[in-house]
């Protein structure tokens, strides 16, 4: 193999968008999702995309408190990966890295003080996983049922996303 150097190997290379977001439950295990504002039917974790040098673990607090309106103290701890994703190309946008992490129980008084940006998210709800998996794409669905998982297992999920359908969200 011939060696090439990085600055005219790199642009070869194929790109994608990375994100990260963060799993919250009750203490009843109850997953918390929020409503986008941009896909009424869509729900989704607090997260997002990284940006400029920022790491996943940095994005995902960063986008919590911006979306709920405070960090939650289990997020001063070190993190906890529970699901790597990867969705492949849907154009217009390329391949997707995900990162979850666990974001631990919210307590009542917590889930009563989350406060959304309303430019990103109409509402959110706490449910059991058999509420969610009525309403939820079930693209969304793999994921509850994978946090839920490595939650309980202690081991992270590696969670690949099959094409979405024309017109799915979620």
């Amino acid at each position: 193999m011939v060696f090439v150097p990085p600055e005219l190997f790199v642009p070869t290379l194929p790109h994608g968008v990375s994100y990260a977001g963060v799993f919250f439950t009750d203490y009843d295990d109850r997953p918390l999702l929020l409503t986008s504002v941009h896909h009424p039917r869509e729900y989704q974790y607090p997260g997002g995309l990284l940006d400029p040098d920022e790491d996943p673990w940095t994005c995902a607090r960063r986008e919590t408190g911006e979306e709920i309106g405070f960090l939650p103290t289990s997020l001063d701890d070190a993190p906890r990966l529970l699901l790597l994703s990867f969705t492949p190309p849907e154009p217009p946008w390329p391949w997707k890295i995900g990162v979850t992490f666990d974001g631990g129980r919210l307590t009542d008084r917590e889930i009563e003080r989350i406060a959304l940006d309303p430019a990103e998210h109409s509402g959110h709800a706490v449910r059991t996983f058999e509420d969610w998996s009525r309403i939820v794409t079930p693209r969304r669905l793999r994921t509850l049922r994978a946090s839920l998982t490595a939650r309980r297992t202690g081991r992270a999920e590696y969670l690949v996303s099959d094409p979405r359908t024309p017109g799915e969200t979620g």
